[in-house]
């Protein structure tokens, strides 16, 4: 049987897959509400301390669970392992995104 060739659809669907998890979205979520606190303090409005607020949660909430999916996930060696949980820790917000957008399932290229 033959593998699929690279760019087909089952490849990307097994990229895609990663971008459809929850945290994602919350991640997305956070850092657009983060831009839009960002902008709404910048132009003296005092509703941008809320969002920037509420943001901040959701950020932690974000990071505390793509930690949780690192340190979970079964199909990596342990050196990927150690990669992915230094980067989530270290960039907290990008971190997480960066996983779910770049790990991919068991038997592909995965860093």
């Amino acid at each position: 049987m033959e593998s699929p060739a690279v760019g087909s659809d089952d490849d990307k669907r097994s990229v895609m897959k990663n971008t459809r998890h929850p945290n994602f979205f919350l991640g997305i979520v956070t850092i657009l509400l983060v831009l839009i606190g960002i902008g709404l303090k910048a132009n003296g409005y005092r509703e941008g301390d809320y969002v920037l607020i509420g943001s901040t949660i959701l950020g932690g909430i974000h990071w505390i669970w793509g930690i949780i999916d690192v340190i979970g996930n079964t199909d990596m060696k342990a050196f990927q392992k150690r990669f992915w949980l230094i980067l989530t820790v270290a960039i907290p917000a990008l971190g997480a995104l960066l996983f779910y957008v770049l790990h991919q399932t068991k038997d592909k290229i995965t860093t």
